[in-house]
């Protein structure tokens, strides 16, 4: 049996999907019953082939065109997907949504129902792209792959999938070793830390306002450290930053290396999660895996994620993201707990043990 991963979300700098779709793809291992190949489109073969997808697989290129004008004609331009890609006998889709006219068995994995819950959050164009894909996607898939009990249980409401055909296969910490590395512009003051993308699903404009809060009425002498990419409609979160009267502590990382992320995880007072809404939520746990205590909502996937190894918080009070921050910054007994209890927790999502399980899933479907 062949089996076609669309590695698209493993190119270029990878965040929660792209780090997923990597970790799990990298250890799918051709044998006797199935052979992988990896589907990319590189137009007029840009990147070098070994460069793509950084994963040793046998890939297979579409060069006439790019994945994003692939994605706009689709639906008006009557193109097989196997006239681009080798026929297999199932494809894997990693992220929501599965072409028109393709054959054989197909798999989607959908992350999350953020499009739903609050689409307010989402770009005009990811949300149009979702909405008008989704419900052809969920019907032409045998199987849906999600990274949660949390999100399987949303995509049974939402979507009305049964639950026979979703199956769970976790996320973990990603792709970062437990070791520090020296990187450039080390942060020499306190600071709290902050990973993801730079968007408002991820309320940063709350985390700013409760990191004013903080320093105004118990003087800390912490930065607050914002690592991650720019994305969508992100705007308000740098002119917030800029607004608030501590905004010379205030750290914008951009995305960031494998190398940096670990200084970053091993060497902050806390790790500050306070997003609205995750289908599973990888940043709290690499923190965990690193003994670096974590203050995260109270919110969807996260306490399925982080159990009893975080200080919850109310994401929606800017109160309350204060409050916790400054119970784990003021006591120690405290956080060395929540660093016990993360480091235990941690130890109970592995890639490996995901990859089994999504292996599983395609020998399943053998016979």
């Amino acid at each position: 049996m062949n089996v076609a991963l669309e590695l698209q979300p493993c190119c270029g700098n990878r965040a929660g999907i792209g780090n997923y779709t990597y970790e799990l793809a990298r250890r799918m291992v051709s044998d006797a019953e199935i052979v992988y190949q990896g589907n990319v489109f590189n137009i007029l073969g840009r990147r070098k082939k070994e460069e793509l997808t950084g994963i040793d697989m046998a890939v297979e290129e579409n060069r006439f065109m790019s994945y994003g004008v692939y994605r706009r004609i689709w639906n008006v331009v009557p193109i097989r997907y196997s006239w681009m890609f080798p026929p297999a006998d199932v494809t894997h889709f990693f992220n929501y949504i599965v072409p028109p006219r393709i054959t054989g068995t197909v798999i989607t994995t959908i992350h999350d129902m953020t499009y739903q819950r609050y689409p307010e959050t989402v770009s005009a164009t990811n949300l149009r792209r979702i909405r008008n894909g989704i419900m052809y996607s969920v019907e032409r898939s045998q199987l849906i792959v999600t990274s949660s009990q949390f999100s399987k249980r949303e995509i049974e409401e939402l979507l009305d999938v049964p639950p026979e055909r979703i199956i769970v296969v976790p996320a973990a910490a990603s792709g970062v070793q437990a070791t520090t590395a020296a990187v450039e512009n080390r942060i020499c003051d306190p600071y709290i830390l902050y990973l993801g993308a730079i968007e408002p699903r991820k309320n940063i404009v709350r985390l700013l306002r409760a990191f004013e809060l903080l320093k105004r009425e118990t003087n800390i002498p912490h930065k607050l450290v914002l690592a991650g990419g720019r994305g969508w409609n992100c705007e308000n979160i740098y002119k917030t930053a800029e607004s608030i009267c501590c905004r010379q502590d205030i750290v914008f990382r951009g995305y960031v290396s494998n190398a940096e992320k670990r200084a970053l995880y091993v060497n902050a007072t806390a790790f500050v999660f306070p997003s609205l809404y995750e289908g599973f939520g990888i940043p709290p746990l690499e923190a965990m895996s690193f003994g670096t205590p974590v203050v995260c909502s109270r919110a969807a996937s996260l306490p399925e994620v982080a159990g009893d190894a975080a200080c919850y918080v109310d994401p929606t009070s800017v109160e309350s993201i204060a409050e916790g921050l400054w119970r784990v910054i003021s006591k120690p007994d405290y956080a060395a707990e929540l660093c016990n209890h993360g480091l235990e927790r941690a130890k109970l999502f592995s890639w490996d043990r995901s990859a089994e399980i999504l292996k599983g899933v395609y020998y399943s479907l053998l016979n």
